[in-house]
């Protein structure tokens, strides 16, 4: 299928190809270059996070001749998978956002992701352009082919791209100062924490390659809103705050998000967490670690799953009050308490893997769930599902049957 797609590609000559590696991120990366080219040229993203071999060869049929740009994303699950990517979609630009943990099953190291994901900007066409992210170590270190351009950008000293003064505690969205030549400007977008700067800052770039100046980049910016589930804002009817992020259960997003809720400002901070992908540390030892970084952190915690003791006892054992800890072994038990605890001012950050389907502990806020199955293997959110809410409904509320 990634031949056939490669083909018409190759047939696109006049669309330019923006493609996007990167261990976590690249999805905002995605969205952020596509919401600046799209507000001034024929553009096609890549829907949601569809970035594998189906999905690629997807977005690469559904590109049309009048499309001026292609933003696409391209993720892995294991070596070797690169470098079909770079061969079928033959990029003009190369956005790589990052090296992180994730797939860490088969990729043993960092250094090995990093030479996997460099395979991208390998597949680059003569004259295409590098968009690297030069404040990750792997990346700076990495060496493009002489045949392709780079543009590289972070906060570092000296980057043709470079940022500072950035912000973004909660309640406040992200924000930062951009300078390249003799351009300069801020960035203002409706995204939380500054972990995003390595997948927002290409849009810049790749606007600049299309010929917008910056000004015109920065402005279509204001829109940029989080991924569902990747800390996205959701209100209750109960007056509180959730910061959803219970798609991306890798470790290394795991960091960002304790980050983000530790600086936040807000009445009350809760923490909901199940398990992270891509540890290799013992399940005693990580839930350990989440009990005693959540007793600095926030000022409720609930640990779900069957090693939550663990977590709650490090918690305690690090001073958190006992009457603020709490372990469930059901998604259902703790969602319950949940719900009749929560009030006003309240931000309650939501944190698992994705098979854990924690979604459900928002949606039950906004109405009655029953689907409380344990195991799952659908794909989709749980917010879609047709099992989540009993009974027949219309415009999402539950419709009486006599």
């Amino acid at each position: 299928m990634l031949s056939i797609g490669g083909i018409w590609r190759r047939l696109l000559f006049r669309t330019t190809f923006i493609v996007i590696s990167g261990s976590v991120g690249k999805t905002t990366a995605k969205d952020a270059i596509a919401e600046v080219l799209a507000a001034y040229f024929p553009t096609y993203k890549s829907p949601g996070s569809r970035n594998h071999f189906v999905g690629v060869f997807k977005n690469l049929v559904s590109v049309m001749p009048w499309h001026r740009f292609a933003v696409i994303e391209v993720g892995l699950d294991r070596p070797g998978q690169m470098k079909w990517f770079a061969l079928a979609t033959k990029p003009d630009i190369a956005v790589w956002v990052n090296v992180a943990r994730a797939h860490m099953q088969s990729f043993k190291t960092l250094e090995t992701v990093a030479k996997e994901k460099s395979m991208l900007v390998e597949g680059l066409r003569t004259g295409g352009l590098a968009v690297l992210y030069s404040d990750n170590p792997y990346i700076a270190e990495y060496q493009p082919p002489v045949s392709v351009r780079t543009a590289r950008y972070g906060e570092g000293e000296g980057l043709e791209w470079r940022a500072s003064d950035l912000s973004g505690r909660w309640p406040e969205h992200f924000s930062f100062q951009v300078k390249s030549g003799n351009e300069q400007g801020r960035v203002v977008t409706k995204l939380i924490g500054t972990h995003w700067l390595p997948s927002v800052m290409p849009a810049l770039v790749v606007a600049s390659e299309a010929g917008l100046t910056l000004a015109q980049a920065i402005a279509p910016l204001a829109n940029l809103a989080p991924m569902q589930q990747r800390l996205s804002e959701a209100a209750t009817p109960q007056g509180a705050v959730f910061l959803r992020d219970e798609w991306n259960g890798s470790v290394d997003s795991l960091k960002v998000a304790l980050d983000v809720i530790e600086a936040a400002v807000a009445e009350r901070k809760i923490l909901v967490f199940t398990d992270v992908s891509d540890s290799r540390q013992k399940i005693r030892l990580r839930q350990r670690d989440m009990g005693i970084k959540a007793s600095k952190i926030v000022d409720v915690a609930y640990f779900i799953g069957d090693s939550n003791g663990y977590a709650v006892k490090a918690a305690i054992e690090a001073g958190m009050d006992p009457g603020r800890v709490f372990g469930f072994y059901d998604i259902e038990s703790a969602g319950k308490h949940l719900l009749a605890e929560l009030r006003q001012g309240d931000l309650v950050l939501l944190r698992g893997r994705h098979a854990d389907h924690l979604s459900r502990l928002y949606l039950m806020t906004l109405d009655e769930v029953s689907c409380w199955r344990t195991t799952c293997e659908r794909k989709i959110h749980c917010d879609v599902c047709p099992d989540l809410r009993p009974g027949p409904r219309r415009n999402g509320r539950l419709v009486q049957i006599s």
